[in-house]
């Protein structure tokens, strides 16, 4: 279970794992500090703590998405699983969405250009990382996207209690995916 809070800071050293050509990725996309936002990282964090098979790399990746992309060309994943908290509004808070990269429509090069700047300017998300990433091909077709619908962003440590609901299953979805 994933109910100890490492607490403010705490880190996921890259490349636990074999890191090597065709391992599986869980990378985890956060804003630092910004409550059920920052849920990529602090996740990943707590998941660090648990055993995990060969292979299975963590990785925080809350950087620019055209970094995230260059890391993914050195790693060579096989398989990746990102992990975040996008607010679509669709859903209530707590509500955790799977969806396969190839069910997402490719991205418009002019949107891909837009976010491309973005990312260039500090702007960090999921979304961001998936049109430029998409785009040069950079992730494997074995890609899955597990997202959370956050309930609260504004500056502070630890998950809402609906995100909070949602982490244990979030690690269930992860280890199916995982050992597959």
């Amino acid at each position: 279970m994933l109910d100890t809070l490492l607490g403010p800071g705490a880190q996921v050293k890259p490349g636990r794992g074999d890191a090597g050509p065709g391992c599986t990725l869980v990378g985890g996309i956060g804003l630092p500090w910004l409550r059920d936002l920052d849920f990529g990282t602090n996740w990943l964090a707590r998941a660090a703590t648990l055993p995990w098979p060969d292979g299975v790399v963590l990785e925080d990746l809350s950087y620019a998405a055209h970094r995230v992309m260059h890391r993914l060309q050195e790693l060579q994943p096989g398989r990746v699983v990102l992990l975040g908290c996008m607010p679509r509004g669709d859903d209530p808070p707590g509500t955790i969405r799977r969806y396969a990269l190839s069910e997402l429509p490719e991205p418009d090069p002019d949107e891909v250009h837009e976010r491309l700047g973005e990312a260039v300017g500090g702007i960090v998300d999921l979304d961001h990382t998936l049109a430029v990433c998409r785009h040069w091909n950079a992730l494997p077709d074995d890609t899955v996207v597990i997202e959370v619908e956050p309930a609260e962003s504004e500056f502070g440590w630890g998950f809402s209690q609906p995100v909070e609901n949602a982490v244990d299953e979030v690690l269930a979805m992860v280890r199916h995916e995982v050992s597959r």
